[in-house]
């Protein structure tokens, strides 16, 4: 049997190469599937969600609450879903608030801008992320 040449040999090594980024390539690209899955669907055009995670033996029963703010109080919110359905919203003292992605307290907000909600079943909500009108 005759010895292959080294010339021969660095070409097979060159597509085995890229034989391997192009397999990686598929598999990143399927990857990212998800997110932009969750981007569509946790989206603005979200009405409501529930997202049951289960983390360390303990299950979250995420909920979470898109609308129109209709009332506000001093430590909690009501909500008007694009369906029409009116949530009351607790939030808790030491809730994540933010307008524009910028920290605000509750008191900043108003009736009328958009409002997302996260709270972990019965609790009080522990973030509100709100938009302008």
């Amino acid at each position: 049997m005759r010895a292959m040449p080294k010339r021969r040999i660095v070409a097979l090594l060159a597509g085995l190469l890229l034989a391997l980024n192009v397999v990686l390539a598929i598999a990143q690209s399927s990857t990212a599937l998800p997110l932009a899955l969750g981007t569509k669907l946790l989206g603005p055009n979200m009405v409501r969600a529930e997202i049951l995670w289960k983390s360390g033996g303990v299950q979250h029963d995420y909920l979470l609450d898109n609308g129109r703010i209709r009332n506000l109080g001093s430590a909690s919110l009501t909500l008007v879903e694009k369906d029409g359905k009116v949530v009351p919203v607790a939030v808790a003292a030491d809730a994540e608030v933010t307008f524009r992605g910028s920290p605000v307290p509750l008191s900043a907000l108003r009736r009328g801008m958009r409002a997302t909600t996260y709270r972990d079943g019965n609790a009080p909500a522990f973030k509100v992320e709100a938009f302008p009108r």
